[in-house]
């Protein structure tokens, strides 16, 4: 079987579904990890305080989406996954031209957790791009709201819709989904279809795989975590379900 996992920035697929990952790639299947938004800069982008700010927070260099990629490489090297990175830019880079002024469209923090902006070009760059064969797409659910999740979210959607035989996945974004206010207004996005979970059980060698991954995105745990052993407990403690069993979950439409 081939999975294609469509994650919205250098480090969803893994985050989200990490041992699932593992685990497909221990049992023989073939894993493919395309990241959208792994491109470069611009050389129209505005540099503006958000950006400044996650550079700093980041540490990875003159170069930190070259670095994030790098760091990318790693973890699906952990797996046992291939990548495929597209050329679009992280949304904090994307520019439009309004009249005579290019405008940064996510300038705060606000706006990348709000709605697309319609002169966004990943919308048309994504419309022409293809992606390679596969027998299981996996989309993120959209928690969070984050305007690339959106982005993806949609992509996939419109892909499955090119495609009917294509069979599709929904993931809950991690950490996002530690937010079930987060979950229930991703999962509103879909009325009034309903959604039905599908449980994937798994095993230790996949969770401890999974944190291993997790820990090569060195420029990205002090976002979320004060440490690798507060980001490895935590990743375990959001995969736990009331019976301690460690899972991953995806949503079928």
């Amino acid at each position: 079987m081939k999975h294609l996992f469509l994650s919205p920035h250098l480090d969803d697929a893994v985050l989200s579904c990490g041992a699932t990952i593992h685990q497909l790639v221990r049992e023989g299947d073939s894993v493919t990890i395309l990241t959208v938004t792994a491109g470069d800069p611009s050389p129209s982008t505005v540099d503006t305080d958000k950006i400044q700010d996650l550079h700093q927070r980041w540490q990875a260099g003159e170069s930190p989406t070259a670095a994030r990629r790098h760091e990318d490489e790693d973890a699906a090297r952990a797996l046992g996954a291939d990548i495929i990175h597209l050329p679009i830019g992280d949304c904090i880079y994307r520019t439009a031209q309004i009249g005579d002024e290019v405008i940064p469209l996510y300038p705060s923090e606000e706006s990348l957790f709000g709605e697309v902006h319609p002169n966004d070009s990943a919308l048309e760059a994504l419309a022409v791009t293809s992606i390679p064969q596969a027998d299981i797409l996996y989309v993120p659910l959209g928690v969070g709201h984050h305007v690339d999740h959106q982005i993806t979210r949609d992509w996939g959607l419109e892909l499955k819709h090119q495609q009917p035989s294509l069979a599709m996945k929904l993931y809950e974004e991690y950490p996002y989904v530690n937010d079930k206010i987060a979950i229930d207004r991703a999962l509103a996005f879909y009325a009034p279809q309903t959604l039905t979970v599908e449980t994937h059980i798994l095993e230790e060698a996949d969770v401890m795989a999974k944190v291993q991954a997790i820990a090569c995105y060195r420029s990205q745990i002090s976002t979320f975590w004060k440490s690798l052993d507060a980001m490895d407990k935590a990743t375990r403690q959001s995969m736990t379900d009331t019976n301690g069993g460690l899972v991953e979950r995806y949503w079928l439409i």
